[in-house]
């Protein structure tokens, strides 16, 4: 009977125990300061592990790269959807949904699609000229374009320069060379070199990929080589086939016409004159490819509803882009670019939704489409907001934000206050190497935070530096260093924070 009184007092004891410690757990939460709750919110949603895992969920194959438009790009948004959903995010989009859709035609590239560069081997006469194919690896040597027409094509290479017609600035890369019936090989960006902005603005039109490749279609040419790193931003012209290529293509091309390309480019740099030749070659290019007109973006918006009954009216936005290349013709995860941003965004907004005590303004987790192929999603928000543009406090922009050791922000020239707070969450709860510099935003817009930049928004622009690949297969989940990850999530995180409270 003794024995038997003990285990029953034991059981009593546990059980008064298990009866006091939730009481105990809810006294501590109400002890505990505003930050001390943000800070148990940070520490039991935002860690390596679960943002690595977001990273390697994004990435994988089965999303086909996640082109803007594709049917992988949608099993993308429905995994940020249920996340969203999960965590009691309010939907934001239209008609009260998570979604705000906007048509967006797209092009899926498939295998089959090759690039190659024909060599003449000249017999005594020139009727006896065979010619020598070479394959280049692709990835090292080629990617497929990523708004490409369906096609094969076997046409003469014509070095364009630049690609540039531009009589208002008195220069044309097209002048005096016939690229009717040819494959012209063009590269990125202009002869300009001046940083100056009234310059820059000049030539603006003019760094356009839209531009460069709309112009080969209208001087008559039937397919382009492209000198850049690949993606989707680009036209759509039916039967105008074009790849992507690097050095590697290009110096070959070259090759045996007396000059090289390094030097013809520092010669168009320095004279602003033109180089522009036949180079006796010819491309083989097969673009395996369907385009589809009626395909649509989508950004998926989701908020947690400030606190403050009149500030809440008021918004922090939060943006990455979910989109990337697709398939060209093969799989590019994308980790960094950009699964590691849209990872960050799901940390801080799993955080702030779980969080004990939420902000004063509402913080929208604002995931965009379309990026890659022109900063197309956020350009739609930006001409059909869902919340007023003059009661956003701010737009923070995630870019890259998984690989390197240091944090870096850039912001509009007309907000100079706004690199404080990211300064002082640094400061205060990071502790990285923080780089900070001013836009004009003159150039081509690289990220989605420049198009909110352009359309009057107060933006802070924030990525991790140091290291990454881009636009390349070396861009997946293994490239991706967690530490700096969950650094930058947290310094969204509290920058965010003391933007909404201030």
């Amino acid at each position: 009977m003794k024995t038997k009184t003990i285990l029953i007092s034991a059981m009593a004891l546990l059980l008064a125990a298990a009866s006091i410690a939730p009481a105990s757990a809810q006294r501590r939460q109400m002890q505990m300061t505003d930050e001390q709750k943000y800070l148990d919110a940070m520490h039991r949603n935002i860690t390596s592990d679960k943002l690595f895992g977001y990273v390697e969920q994004l990435s994988d194959s089965t999303l086909e790269g996640r082109l803007a438009g594709s049917p992988g790009m949608a099993k993308a948004v429905n995994i940020v959807e249920n996340y969203f959903k999960e965590w009691g995010l309010k939907p934001a989009g239209d008609n009260g949904s998570y979604i705000q859709e906007f048509p967006h035609p797209c092009v899926e590239v498939f295998p089959g699609s090759t690039m190659e560069i024909l060599f003449p081997v000249y017999g005594q006469k020139r009727k006896d000229t065979v010619w020598i194919s070479k394959s280049y690896p692709w990835a090292d040597g080629w990617f497929a374009g990523g708004m490409t027409g369906n096609g094969d094509i076997t046409a003469e290479i014509v070095y364009a320069g630049f690609g540039v017609t531009a009589p208002e600035l008195g220069y044309d890369d097209y002048a005096g060379i016939d690229v009717r019936g040819k494959i012209v090989l063009v590269e990125g960006e202009t002869p300009n070199t001046s940083r100056n902005d009234d310059t820059l603005r000049m030539w603006y039109d003019h760094t356009l990929h839209q531009t460069k490749l709309n112009n080969a279609v209208a001087h008559g040419a039937v397919g382009l080589l492209y000198l850049w790193v690949p993606g989707p931003n680009a036209p759509y012209n039916e039967g105008f086939v074009y790849a992507h290529v690097t050095d590697t293509v290009v110096n070959d091309i070259f090759r045996g016409t007396g000059r090289t390309y390094a030097e013809t480019v520092k010669k168009i740099y320095e004279t602003k004159k033109p180089q522009s030749f036949h180079t006796g070659k010819k491309a083989h290019i097969r673009m395996n490819a369907t385009y589809n007109p009626d395909a649509t973006g989508k950004n998926i918006v989701g908020i947690v509803e400030g606190s403050d009954p009149v500030l809440k009216n008021e918004y922090v936005i939060i943006s990455a882009h979910l989109d990337h290349l697709g398939m060209i013709p093969y799989h590019i995860a994308g980790a960094n670019d950009n699964n590691a941003s849209s990872a960050a965004l799901l940390g801080a907004a799993e955080a702030l939704a779980k969080s004990q005590v939420k902000p004063k303004r509402t913080v929208v987790f604002l995931s965009l489409d379309g990026e890659e192929a022109g900063l197309t999603g956020s350009t739609y928000y930006t001409t059909h907001p869902l919340f007023p543009k003059e009661k956003v406090k701010a737009v923070i922009n995630l870019e890259q934000v998984g690989a390197g050791e240091m944090l870096s922000a850039s912001y509009p020239y007309n907000f100079p206050d706004l690199p404080k707070y990211t300064e002082q969450a640094n400061d205060r709860y990071i502790h990285r190497i923080l780089f900070q510099r001013e836009s004009r935003y003159v150039t081509r817009p690289r990220t989605d935070g420049v198009v909110f930049m352009k359309a009057g928004y107060p933006v802070l622009d924030i990525r991790a530096a140091g290291g990454g690949y881009y636009h390349h297969p070396k861009d997946n989940p293994s490239s991706i260093n967690p530490e700096i990850l969950q650094s930058a999530t947290e310094w969204l995180y509290w920058t965010a924070i003391m933007i909404a409270d201030e």
